[in-house]
Parts: C-alpha cells; structure tokens; sequence
C-alpha cells in the first residue's frame, strides 16, 4: 500500500521546536526577511535560538513572567522571535490583525486582558490611541528591526540587553519549564459570521499541529510566506512547520508585492488562500493574452497532457516562461481558509504547480485535513491529519452532515466565554466545527457547506449556498465573487434564495452597470434550468465594489446579510 504520511516525530512542546531546529540545521538559513530600503536579511536556526533565549531573558529580568503579550506587526524575523521568546517561558501572546481598526484592536486588547504591547514601527498612530485607551498596558515595546522613530523599548536593545544577562550566568529562560497544557496563545477568529471569539491554544495544541502539518506536507526547500502572519494558518503551519523541517522561509513585505517577491527570493512551496492563488491564475491568462499568446498556450496545454498519459512530463520545458514569472521554481502551493475552485487547481496543476487544498479552523489550531504530495483527491481537502478524528454527525439523505472533530489539536476553549464554549462542543467531548461535509470510502473529506449558511426551506428541502456560489462562477467567467442567501420574503414565510454578485470591472465598464444586471439575471434564469427546482435562485442583486472581507480574503456574509435585511 502506498505510503499515507511523511515521517515525523512528536516534540514535547515550542521550546523544544527551537532547540530542535537549531540542533538539526543549525547553521542553515531558516528566515530571510526585507528591510525599508527591500535589502534582503538572513538568519540562522543558530541565530532564531540565541535571538529568542536572550528576548526571553530580557522580557523576564523586566518582571514581565506571567502577562498576556498582544503583537501587532507586519511578518518579518523579529515577530517571530517575539512570539516564541514570549510563549517559551514568559507569558501568553495574543496575535493582533493589522488591518482591525483602532476601535477595533482597542476592544480586543481589553478583551484578551493585555499588559503588553509588541508593534511594528509603522503602526505607532494605533499604538498612541491604544496607550491612551487601555488602562492595563503597562509596557510599550516596538519590535522592527530596521528602524526605531520612537522613544518605546525596542527590540534591538532587549536583545542585547538578554545576551549580558546570559553572559553573566542568567539561565532563568531556558530552564524554564514548560506546562503544554496551560494557556499559551489566545487567537481572535477572523469574523466571517460575527464578533470575534479568542481561541485558547496550548502547547499541546500547537506542536500536536507541527507533526501533523510535515507529516501531510513534508515541507522542504525554500518557501514564501505572503498570508498575515497573526492568523494560525500561516504562524502554526508554515512558520513552525518551516522551522520544524528545515526550510527557509522568506516573507513578503506587501500583497501588491507578491509576484516581485516570488522573482526575488525564488521558492519552490508557498502557503496561500484561495483569493490569491486565482489571482495569480488570471495574470496568467491576461499575459497570454496580452501578448497574443493565449492559444498558443492552450495548445501546450493539450500537448502535454496528452504525453503525461503516457508518463511523460514536460511542463517544465513546455511551460518555463510562465514558472519564470513565479521565480522560476514554485512547484508546490498549499490552500486553506476557503474552497477552491477545481478548474484553478486543474489548470495551474497542467502547468505545473501543484494545488494542494487543505481544510482547518483556529479552534483547532487549525488544521483538520489536507492534500497531500503522498495522496492528492481532486475536489477533496485531503486526508484527515494523523492527530485527528472526525465523524460526520447528523446525516442527511445527501450523506453530508456536521464535521465533529476531536483530537490533541482543540483548543481549551474560547477566552473568558463559558458559555460559548459549553455550546460548541458536544455532550462526549466532540468539537462542532459547523461545517457540513462527507467523507468518502478513502477517507477523503468534503466540504459542501456550512451550518449557519445552510437555506432551510419551508417544505424541509435543504440547500447548500456554497454549491449555488460555486456553479456560477463556474459557469459566469464575467462575475468574479458571488455569495447565495434566502433573506425572508416581506409578510412570507417562504424564503427567497438570492445571487448577489460583483462583477468584473472590465465587464462593467464595457456594458454598464444596468446592461449587467439585465445580463445577469438572464444568465441565472438560464443556469436556473439545470437546477432542480428547490435550488433554483429567485432574486439577483450586483454591486460596483468588491465584499467586505476578512485579511484572509474570505467574504464577511454576516455584513451583507444584515445590511439586506
């Protein structure tokens, strides 16, 4: 039988991953980051093990043992080393989103009770505002590396401030024991369906997704991180997964930079989410056909699949200008945060680069499933992690039901929230993720939807939004995001399934913005046919501008719901 998953070993918890990536890959390169002028900067295993012992020390000489930690900052080297000098024996941190606002980040440092403040230099306007509003922060440290405007304690300094407390015989900080089960990180879930709940992960959590993250992937080489940094997605699986296999991780400085950044540091593995991945799919095919070269592609396309039936594989030859245009190496991309299309993944995948959706939640720190190098099931986010147990509760005639998970990997429970806790884990312990899914005779698992999504209908016929959403844009090229929802009829108990879509600009430029509601809705009028009757969708609506979304690029539906209500 074919191998299942790449050979991994269990470690006792985060300080050991440091000492284990030191002792195994030393003097290796493990992160290379940009500064202000995009210089690029190196570090070591050796170095990320020095670095974090001597903030440790510092953190602890200043009294700070105990505290809660947010950081707030862009992905660079120094986050890093905050985040693990802070968990691996000083206190818990609580990763912040850049993007909140003010008001936002205000409400959620009082809610996760922070004493501490890490930052990144260029955000100092929502620093002074959180200064002046939350009474509990006691310290102000500023963690760029490059460049200090302020008069904050600042990275640099405590470091070299760790290093003589070592030199002169502190060991405090790597002596310290460490409780895996004791909260160690309280991580705010993005929004998608309402106020933000704090996830309380421990050490257990968090390293029981370490093994499970190279044993699905088998990380290697040289990866890109281009995702935010605070989200457990891309800290737990591609930064400590990194660290765990030895790789060097690069981290983009901007969005708009990615594929500059791809020319420059060359990787050959990146972690994304869907929204950029099909990006990066319609560049492509607009710089084909920009250059006249579309059908010319197509062609190649044809040619070369035809050969790999016959186990020949010549993408890299064939298609070299395009891999060129993502630095020439980029063979391999894990996906999560949202479905993916499987045309996208069909088409980067004849040309060479390898989709390997995955499916996680930050409850459960997060992962749950994901493709595989070793076993890739089109349609499918993967395989379940070796660390983790699902069982599909409540099926219905279809065959899909709720995904319960259960596992090393979920959390203790949501911060200073009983009863919210209490309700999202059943009577024998199972965690309800509040997705709906199957999984196959392969155990292979499929997401059709989720709970709360779910249209109820008044004869009982259920119908999943997510499907709707994916048959439109699979078959609309001109709407470029789409969500499905039944707000309530006025006086009616009947429900009123609506398609409200942004379209692409450039369609709506060439027709207008009335000849494109009028196209719309006699496409779905049209697509209505091969649909059975109860899924047909009643109502169309388009807007001008893009969804409100989360930094991980997933539509807020709970913001468009109610603004329709």
């Amino acid at each position: 039988m074919n191998k299942k998953y790449y050979d991994a070993i269990y470690l006792k918890d985060l300080k050991e991953l440091i000492d284990y990536g030191a002792r195994s890959y030393g003097p290796q390169c493990a992160f290379k980051d940009l500064d202000t002028e995009r210089n690029i900067h190196e570090y070591t295993f050796f170095q990320l093990k020095d670095d974090v012992e001597a903030l440790g020390t510092a953190l602890l000489a200043r009294g700070l043992q105990g505290k809660h930690f947010a950081i707030l900052g862009e992905s660079s080297y120094s986050y890093v080393v905050s985040y693990f000098a802070v968990v691996n024996g000083v206190g818990v941190i609580v990763p912040l989103d850049k993007e909140h606002t003010t008001e936002e980040l205000v409400n959620l440092v009082k809610k996760c009770d922070a004493e501490v403040l890490l930052y990144s230099n260029n955000l100092y306007a929502d620093v002074m505002e959180l200064k002046n509003s939350c009474g509990n922060l006691t310290e102000v440290i500023n963690i760029s590396m490059y460049v200090n405007s302020f008069e904050d304690l600042d990275f640099m300094s405590l470091v070299k401030e760790g290093r003589q407390w070592i030199e002169e015989g502190d060991t405090r900080f790597q002596q310290m024991e460490i409780d895996t089960l004791a909260l160690s990180g309280i991580f705010f879930t993005s929004g998608t369906t309402g106020a933000n709940k704090g996830v309380m992960l421990c050490h257990k959590n968090l390293v029981t997704v370490v093994h499970s993250t190279y044993s699905l992937l088998g990380i290697s080489g040289v990866t890109i991180s281009v995702l935010p940094i605070n989200h457990t997605f891309e800290f737990n699986i591609h930064v400590m997964g990194s660290i765990y296999a030895g790789a060097t991780l690069c981290f983009n400085d901007s969005i708009i930079r990615v594929r500059e950044n791809l020319l420059k540091f060359k990787p050959n593995i990146s972690l994304m989410v869907p929204m950029i991945v099909e990006s990066l799919y319609k560049n492509i095919w607009k710089e084909a056909e920009r250059a006249k070269l579309d059908q010319h592609l197509k062609y190649g396309i044809w040619v070369s699949n035809v050969l790999r039936k016959f186990g020949i594989d010549k993408r890299e030859q064939y298609f070299k200008p395009v891999l060129e245009a993502f630095g020439g190496n980029l063979r391999l991309i894990g996906c999560g945060g949202a479905p993916l299309r499987p045309e996208i993944v069909k088409g980067l995948d004849d040309l060479g680069i390898s989709i390997l959706n995955g499916y996680g939640i930050t409850e459960c720190a997060p992962l749950i499933s994901c493709n595989s190098p070793l076993r890739n099931i089109p349609g499918s986010v993967g395989i379940l992690a070796p660390d983790v147990k699902v069982r599909i509760e409540g099926k219905r005639q279809d065959g899909n039901g709720e995904i319960q998970v259960m596992g090393d990997n979920v959390m203790l429970g949501y911060y200073k929230d009983e009863e919210c806790t209490r309700k999202t884990f059943t009577e024998d312990g199972w965690f309800k993720t509040g997705d709906i899914g199957y999984l196959d005779k392969k155990g292979a698992l499929f997401i059709t939807g989720r709970e709360k999504n779910l249209i109820i209908l008044t004869n009982g016929k259920n119908v999943h939004p997510e499907e709707l959403e994916e048959y439109l844009l699979n078959n609309l090229p001109y709407v470029k995001e789409v969500i499905v929802y039944a707000p309530e009829a006025y006086g009616q108990r009947e429900v009123l399934i609506t398609a409200h879509a942004y379209l692409d600009p450039e369609f709506l430029q060439r027709v207008g913005i009335e000849k494109a509601k009028s196209i719309f809705k006699e496409d779905v009028r049209r697509l209505n046919q091969k649909l059975a009757s109860y899924k047909r969708i009643q109502d169309t609506l388009v807007r001008e501008t893009e969804f409100e979304k989360t930094t991980t690029k997933k539509i807020k539906r709970y913001v468009i719901q109610r603004s329709q209500e």
